[in-house]
């Protein structure tokens, strides 16, 4: 409604793209979250009445300003196939060989932040062999290896079947945060066709993590600082976290402190009154001048 009333510039298009959006699968899921994430962040401007339109061309996928735009913002997504992925995918297994289709995970001692199609498969097949033996009742596996040098553990998967469980626990501030972090860094931040959306104008990242395990982003600004470097385009990143229990969701911003300050000022000024994008303002004043 917020959107329909405001009635930005490329609404019909992006109506249509999200209309067309089939499917349950991780390939569906995959296409639809930035999409999702694109119309929430467009509602959130349309609410606070900040004047924007939709990109139909080559940029950022949201303008802001008049014409020409004062800056954009690029939306992006990462949604690995992490334990809700698993859980799915083995239950489905479970249910097409006929048996109970319950599954236990828990992870020890943090979750993995994606779990590698082999190393998927495997699990399956140990569970559901394809020659149609009867299958392990009860697996323990390393779904991640350790990174020392980044103060990674190993991230080991114990697996059951029966019950309904499946675990995520860690500390908020966990090294699953950082492995998430290094995760948009290396898969969004610097894929080579963001990289291009924000050399148009001056640009921000918004990547939703709604769809991975532990999606918590209040450490978002100290996690993921560390991992800017000089060559970075963006002026900033923000992760979103979105609650199908709450409207507006939760949004945390890292400054690239190798950005003009002056350039960062022109983007977070006009987002002060959007309140879950305030917190690009709010860390911007209390950068070094």
């Amino acid at each position: 409604m917020l959107l329909e009333a405001a009635a930005p510039a490329g609404l019909g298009a992006k109506r249509r793209e999200f209309r067309a959006a089939r499917g349950m699968g991780q390939p569906a899921m995959e296409r639809f979250m930035p999409l999702r994430a694109e119309l929430i962040v467009a509602s959130l401007l349309a609410e606070a009445t900040v004047p924007f339109r939709f990109n139909t061309g080559a940029g950022p996928d949201l303008l802001v300003g008049g014409d020409p735009p004062a800056f954009g913002i690029e939306i992006g997504s990462r949604s690995p196939s992490s334990l809700s992925h698993l859980s799915r995918a083995l239950s489905a297994a479970l249910r097409e060989r006929g048996l109970p289709d319950g599954v236990e995970i828990r992870t020890d001692p943090i979750p993995p932040v994606a779990i590698r199609s082999s190393v998927q498969r495997s699990i399956i097949e140990q569970f559901v062999p394809p020659d149609g033996s009867p299958g392990v009742t009860a697996l323990r596996v390393m779904a991640a290896p350790a990174r020392p040098a980044d103060g990674i553990p190993a991230s080991w998967l114990t697996i059951r079947r029966g019950g309904s469980t499946t675990s995520s626990m860690a500390p908020f501030n966990s090294p699953h945060m950082l492995a998430l972090a290094q995760s948009v860094a290396m898969e969004v931040l610097r894929y080579k066709r963001k990289i291009r959306q924000s050399q148009k104008l001056p640009t921000l990242l918004i990547v939703d993590l709604s769809g991975g395990d532990l999606p918590d982003v209040r450490y978002w600004e100290t996690t993921f600082g560390p991992l800017w470097q000089p060559t970075d385009t963006y002026l900033a990143l923000g992760a979103m976290h979105v609650l199908t229990t709450r409207r507006v969701p939760e949004i945390r911003f890292s400054i690239n402190p190798y950005a003009d300050k002056a350039a960062v000022g022109i983007v977070s000024e006009p987002l002060r009154g959007v309140a879950a994008l305030a917190d690009l303002a709010n860390r911007a004043n209390r950068q070094p001048r």
